[in-house]
């Protein structure tokens, strides 16, 4: 099965100003919204903000994110935020092992480990980030940094808890630089990583666990890096500031998958019939309905009966000339006056010539139109 895509935004020390953070939620608000069945979104606000943007983002479908956790509990512990903490606040994800955490400030790999199992234990989601420096890379040890930044890792967290770990993969070298990584390069190491997890966890793991790239990720680059397999979306940074990042989730969501439409036919027909697909022919041509602005009727029908069909755009009469060969899609019934049915096309319908004349003759007398309904009490 598919993994699901899932791209986050590492807002790090930004904006200066909660205005600025709100006013850039508003900006995502004004783009294409995001489809929570295909793809999985998060932004991580620092801490004076993250309860303020949370409720503003998840309307939005994104989850809000911490950027870290402490590896403590509650406690005399000046400073930090425990993990059961951001789970009281209703705050579902944290990230952990981000670079500038292990270079800047010391983390090492073994307190990462402990601040995932606290995560876990808590009840949060984690983003794990691992990556290597440039010299490690020029010095071909991208792999056995990787290894050992979630070795400690793996020895902490049972198998079952994985589903609830995304790993960011981040070339330190390609973050804040405009360099990063070709399509080839994240692909390969991206594949090695999900082969250690095949190793040192399960074949299951490594199938299901998402691991996502990070590294100067814009709106230019990223339609590449989501094709690769073992890419299975994005953590962003500096882009993630711009209201253009809504296209980078866009791109890195999956297309809808197309299927061919099951025809019906009009005997298939009843009051509450909507998403109907048919092939017609048209025993009488469109014409402008007597009393009305702008709606237009034809008859059409198949082998087993006949129905009128009601439309508004005027371009449509065009093609309903009697004995044309019709496709139609996506049309539902509504009931006129007397409690009569009329099919209509809308503009969440589809209706235009069939892509070859049709070969059976229209059966006129089962007119379903002329069929009278009344509304009873159930």
């Amino acid at each position: 099965m598919p993994r699901k895509p899932i791209v986050g935004g590492n807002w790090k020390c930004n904006p200066k100003t909660l205005e600025e953070a709100q006013k850039l939620i508003g900006e995502w608000k004004n783009q294409v919204p995001l489809d929570k069945r295909k793809i999985d979104v998060f932004a991580c606000p620092m801490m004076p903000h993250l309860l303020k943007v949370k409720l503003p983002m998840e309307k939005l479908g994104i989850s809000a994110c911490a950027q870290n956790c402490s590896k403590t509990g509650e406690g005399a512990f000046t400073g930090e935020v425990s993990a059961a903490q951001l789970k009281d606040a209703r705050v579902q994800w944290t990230l952990l092992g981000h670079s500038e955490r292990r270079t800047k400030y010391g983390e090492t790999d073994e307190e990462v480990a402990e601040k995932v199992s606290q995560a876990l234990a808590a009840g949060l989601k984690v983003v794990l980030a691992i990556g290597e420096l440039l010299d490690e890379r020029e010095a071909s040890k991208t792999d056995e940094v990787n290894e050992r930044m979630l070795k400690p890792v793996v020895a902490k967290v049972k198998e079952e808890d994985w589903s609830r770990i995304v790993i960011a993969y981040e070339p330190v070298w390609a973050i804040g630089t405009g360099k990063v990584a070709t399509p080839e390069q994240a692909e390969e190491t991206h594949a090695a990583i999900r082969a250690y997890m095949a190793k040192a966890v399960s074949e299951d793991v490594a199938e299901k666990v998402r691991i996502q790239y990070g590294g100067s990720v814009t709106v230019d680059n990223c339609a590449e890096l989501i094709k690769k397999p073992n890419i299975d979306g994005f953590l962003v940074g500096g882009a993630s500031l711009k209201a253009s990042f809504m296209e980078i989730v866009q791109k890195s969501t999956p297309p809808p998958v197309l299927k061919k439409p099951k025809w019906s036919k009009i005997t298939d027909l009843n009051p509450t019939t909507k998403g109907f697909n048919c092939m017609l022919k048209c025993t009488k041509a469109a014409a402008q309905v007597e009393g009305t602005e702008g709606v237009f009727e034809a008859v059409c029908g198949d082998d087993t009966g006949m129905c009128t069909v009601s439309f508004r755009n005027k371009d449509l009469c065009d093609i309903c000339k009697e004995g044309a060969s019709l496709r139609m899609q996506n049309a539902a019934v509504r009931m006129v006056k007397g409690g009569y049915m009329r099919l209509v096309v809308d503009k969440w319908s589809a209706f235009k010539p069939a892509d070859e004349p049709v070969d059976f003759e229209v059966k006129t007398s089962n007119d379903v139109s002329s069929v009278e309904y009344e509304l009873v009490e159930s």
